[in-house]
């Protein structure tokens, strides 16, 4: 098992290099490990002045937009290859600690870096082929107050910044959404093989819909998209969703997922 980092990047050369590139430095993963994945030759030739050169060869023109990204991601490599997408704004990857030891004292739950990222996508990886899963997640907030040291393969939300899959070249599983597009590949992979793998003690942090460059650059309304979008996912998938009642603070609309246990 040779697993491969995908970082999919659009007007962020000098962000990628200061956020997620700096994490998988400090973590010793190799270079030859990551793919950064550009919309244009325009834009390689902007992120080969900016990022280091060891990074170079693994800068790869794909498509513009994140769903066109995505699926042309999967493409890209084969089926069976184990492939972990980034977001291009990760400042940290945390994983759980109790000072205690007893993780049922919510108030003893700390987060501090994780320790060996190699480590844990091995161990991931097996995981995974054990017991027929193909897509695996984290915690989507960094509030160790809610989180747990264990993990799940029931219907949970798999959040789009960092998450991995055994690759599959199924047309069941394309992704044709670009605003939640994270809500349907969870829902896309729980119905096609009934289990998701989610990691409730480790967890990242980025900054969600406020980086500059990549979708904020659209020039379209999130807010709107992300209401059309719900509605969408709850009407493709009435059996695994529902719309939230109210709206968040920021004025996205979002989509609970039912509890299918």
């Amino acid at each position: 098992m040779d697993y491969k980092i995908i970082i999919p990047s659009y007007q962020r050369s000098q962000i990628i290099n200061l956020k997620t590139l700096k994490v998988l430095q400090e973590q010793k993963i190799p270079s030859r490990r990551i793919f950064i994945f550009v919309a244009n030759q325009t834009e390689k030739k902007i992120y080969l002045k900016t990022i280091p050169k060891k990074f170079h060869s693994q800068i790869i023109v794909g498509r513009k937009g994140l769903s066109n990204q995505r699926n042309f991601i999967t493409t890209y490599f084969n089926e069976g290859d184990f492939l972990i997408q980034m977001d291009d704004d990760i400042s940290q990857i945390w994983e759980l600690e109790n000072i205690s030891g007893n993780y049922d004292l919510k108030k003893d739950n700390k987060l501090v870096p994780i320790k060996n990222l190699d480590h844990f996508l091995k161990k991931t990886y097996k995981l995974m082929v054990s017991n027929k899963i193909y897509l695996f997640g984290v915690y989507p907030v960094d509030n160790p107050y809610f989180m747990s040291n264990k993990y799940t393969t029931d219907l949970r939300f798999i959040v789009g910044p960092f998450w991995g899959v055994i690759n599959r070249h199924l047309p069941s599983l394309t992704i044709d959404l670009d605003e939640k597009e994270d809500v349907l590949r969870t829902l896309l992979y729980y119905h096609q093989d009934k289990k998701v793998l989610r990691f409730n003690n480790i967890t990242i942090t980025t900054q969600y819909y406020t980086e500059k460059g990549g979708m904020q650059t659209e020039n379209r309304d999130r807010k709107i998209e992300s209401l059309k979008s719900a509605q969408a996912l709850v009407f493709r998938f009435p059996e695994y969703c529902h719309l939230k009642p109210k709206k968040k603070k920021n004025g996205h609309t979002e989509v609970i997922l039912k509890d299918k246990t």
